[in-house]
């Protein structure tokens, strides 16, 4: 075959190309024949399982990555004893862990050669929106006849035995074929083990919709030579070809991520360290539209994933942490990181990072599986005014195969809907519940939006109290805002840190004695010392013990930060109050003596935000804080003057924040004004306690039904809500205007009374 018709192929970005092509590639081989995709003429359903086309695209970046691995174990001898992707970045790429995290800035240039190895690089197509998009990889190559049975199968199962590749689990790059109308692949095998390099194999792989009146669907084909049933090839050298794959996916559905690649969110940069949130090895993005560069010279960049960017991101972080727990047969590492609320935008920060909606994400070898909602964080952990400031990642590279295959479908798109996943959700929660700091960043946020009580607010405030009270007894007991602030104060001061001396002279347990647990509940167990941090991740120097082993269990540590660390524990189920313990940390040094510490624990009663067993509810903890057009909420909120309220429920307190700045309030404020100010603050006042009233019980009723749109932001839950404010606003004020005489007479109180 003529190079040229190869050049042609190499250079075809558009459907108009690759349609200019086939017609060449006929004219130069004769007879054509397309095959069918996995050799299965139903593989409509398979390869259309997937509906994100981003996560489709990842996973050809996770293939691209795997044949770089593979060809590198060849090249190794194909050593045995490599159990994970992230042994193998460790021990044949000096990646220390395997984690791009622990790489600091003056280190990133001995992995830029390695990020050459796979590039992903973005092309004009036809359509703006549509970019065209290549997938290089450095790695092993195929033969032409390899094709079949490997980069266009479906369901095959080359890699299961490799537990040093990412891509055993999943449907793979197949998925991304359902995006875009062509998708071109190139690769040509290595030399490796004494046998020259392969020759250069090419296929084309369109969607054929059949006929309409004979098919119910239609199928993915690829292209052949008729004679040969194979994809056609032509014999080349390095300087033509390099060895290792290329996927071009022609006018791929991107739009969402269709920006300029330099973008930070909105882009194929945003994309890449969203989805893979900590890969196993980094990669390039190269930018070379010129409809986004206007004039201006082709960019690239080195992925290394946001887990990394967060771990070095320093100021624009407040406060990182994390936590190593058991999960059934497996482990769950749980990293979390505070962003800094220090400028105008940040609470804009975190659509760095993760969706504003979905900040919990969930991967596997670095690869997001899932997400969770910050749902979790704000109604789940209490932590309602951190929730567009805390990301978290679960690192489920430690689970066990069995609750793995139950937990991730094969399209890694979403978490399932099981046991497992409620499970897995619960251990996120304790996790968090475990870090008295982000309580205490979270009360620091909400300083920032409340106010002073005013004499007339106060009084609202206790009679809103008595009304949510009376609802909740006459409503069947739903569980209503918080009745009191918890014991521990929000003060907090960073200890001073522990210096390291080794061997360690001390373990110090410093949790408040006894330490007072519930039932079938996680515990932490506060402690410091002055041994070596890494002692606490192995269970040959380190040892947690519950006595008896009835009581409780030791699930995990956290991170020991300059000498304090965190230890988890789950207390039984079916402990009885009243009941005690004992549990002892101990670590042990190599050559010296072992230290350790114990701390009594006590079983007691699950406390009760709102009624008891004798069906009496108890006065609830609430704070009415106008918002006007200068206030901090106002802003934060992006409101304006049909904005009606909003309520933020933390473990001290309902905070209910209503617009006072509202339209329809306004008009009746001006017209009170013509009276006198004891009409104004009738007409406020009376405002202020209904729409707060409906407000809570509005959030009581919604808060365990939300939802959010596939973008993670406001969704139809979030639309819902703010037309039914609306509704309430409207209602309010029309009463208030047919009573208006009425109301704008005497004082506050008994306007509203």
């Amino acid at each position: 075959m003529e190079r040229k018709v190869v050049e042609q192929l190499l250079a075809a970005t558009s459907v108009r190309d690759l349609t200019s092509f086939t017609r060449a590639l006929q004219k130069e081989v004769g007879k054509l024949k397309w095959l069918p995709v996995g050799n299965n003429d139903n593989n409509l359903a398979i390869i259309n399982l997937g509906s994100d086309s981003a996560a489709g695209l990842i996973e050809r970046v996770t293939n691209a990555v795997d044949a770089v691995l593979d060809r590198e174990w060849i090249q190794q001898g194909r050593p045995d004893g490599v159990k994970s992707p992230r042994a193998a970045t460790s021990t044949w790429f000096d990646i220390p862990n395997g984690r791009l995290g622990g790489i600091v800035r003056d280190d990133l240039k001995e992995i830029q050669d390695l990020s050459k190895n796979v590039v992903v690089t973005l092309l004009d197509s036809d359509h703006s929106d549509l970019p065209t998009v290549d997938i290089r990889d450095q790695g092993v190559g195929l033969l032409p006849q390899e094709f079949g049975d490997s980069i266009l199968s479906l369901n095959k199962n080359r890699k299961l035995k490799k537990l040093f590749l990412a891509g055993a689990f999943g449907q793979g790059g197949s998925t991304a074929l359902a995006h875009s109308q062509y998708t071109v692949i190139f690769s040509r095998r290595a030399a490796l083990e004494g046998e020259a390099a392969g020759p250069l194999a090419f296929t084309v792989v369109r969607y054929n919709p059949g006929n309409v009146d004979q098919d119910k669907h239609g199928v993915y084909e690829y292209l052949v030579d008729a004679k040969t049933k194979a994809p056609f090839f032509v014999d080349c050298n390095d300087s033509f070809f390099e060895p290792g794959t290329l996927v071009r996916h022609v006018a791929m559905s991107l739009q969402k991520y269709s920006a300029v690649m330099t973008s930070p969110t909105g882009s194929m940069w945003w994309l890449a360290h969203n989805y893979l949130f900590d890969p196993v090895m980094p990669f390039r993005i190269e930018e070379k539209r010129k409809s986004k560069l206007k004039d201006k010279e082709p960019t690239a960049r080195m992925v290394t994933g946001n887990h990394r960017r967060l771990t070095q991101a320093g100021s624009d972080v407040e406060h990182k942490s994390s936590a190593h727990l058991v999960f059934r047969d497996g482990r769950i590492d749980i990293h979390w990181w505070v962003l800094s609320s220090d400028s105008e935008d940040s609470r804009d920060k975190i659509r760095n990072y993760a969706m504003v909606g979905k900040p919990i994400i969930v991967t596997y070898n670095g690869q997001k599986q899932g997400d969770f909602p910050n749902t979790i964080i704000r109604e789940e952990v209490k932590l309602p005014f951190l929730d567009r400031y805390l990301v978290v990642h679960v690192d489920c590279d430690g689970l066990d195969g069995e609750s793995r295959r139950q937990l991730f479908p094969t399209t890694r798109e979403t978490i399932r809907d099981s046991q497992i996943g409620d499970d897995l959700r619960r251990l996120i929660v304790e996790a968090l519940v475990g870090d008295d700091r982000l309580r205490e960043l979270d009360h620091k946020r909400k300083q920032k939006y409340l106010k002073t009580s005013s004499s007339p607010v106060e009084a609202i405030r206790k009679r809103l109290a008595k009304r949510i009270k009376a609802s909740l007894l006459t409503g069947g007991g739903k569980e209503g805002p918080r009745s009191a602030p918890p014991e521990s104060p929000h003060e907090h001061e960073d200890p001073a840190a522990i210096p390291v001396v080794d061997p360690p002279t001390f373990l110090q347990i410093t949790s408040a004695v006894p330490r007072k647990v519930y039932a079938g509940k996680m515990f932490t167990v506060k402690f410091d010392t002055d041994a070596r941090a890494d002692y606490f991740s192995s269970l040959d120097h380190f040892m947690a013990l519950v006595t008896p082993p009835t009581f409780g269990a030791f699930q995990g540590i956290a991170n020991v930060r300059e000498g304090h660390g965190v230890a988890y524990f789950r207390a039984m189920e079916d402990i009885e109050i009243g009941a005690t313990a004992k549990v002892t940390l101990e670590v042990r040094p190599p050559r010296s003596a072992s230290l350790s510490d114990s701390l009594d624990l006590e079983a007691v009663e699950l406390p009760q935000t709102t009624g008891d067993n004798k069906g009496d509810a108890k006065t609830p903890n609430i704070n009415i804080c106008p918002i006007e057009k200068e206030d901090a909420y106002y802003s934060d909120k992006h409101w304006d003057g049909k904005s009606v309220a909003g309520v933020e429920s933390d473990d001290e307190s309902t905070n209910v924040f209503i617009n006072v700045s509202n339209d329809r309030l306004t008009a009746l404020i001006t017209r009170a004004q013509r009276k006198d100010d004891s009409a104004v603050e009738a007409i406020r006042s009376f405002y202020l306690e209904h729409i707060a009233f409906y407000a809570v019980l509005d959030h009581v009723t919604k808060r365990l039904a939300p939802a959010q749109d596939e973008n993670g932001d406001a969704g139809e839950a979030a639309v819902r809500k703010d037309a039914t404010l609306i509704n309430a606003c409207e209602t309010v004020c029309g009463i208030m205007e047919a009573l208006f005489d009425v109301l704008a007479v005497g004082s506050p109180e008994a306007a509203v009374a």
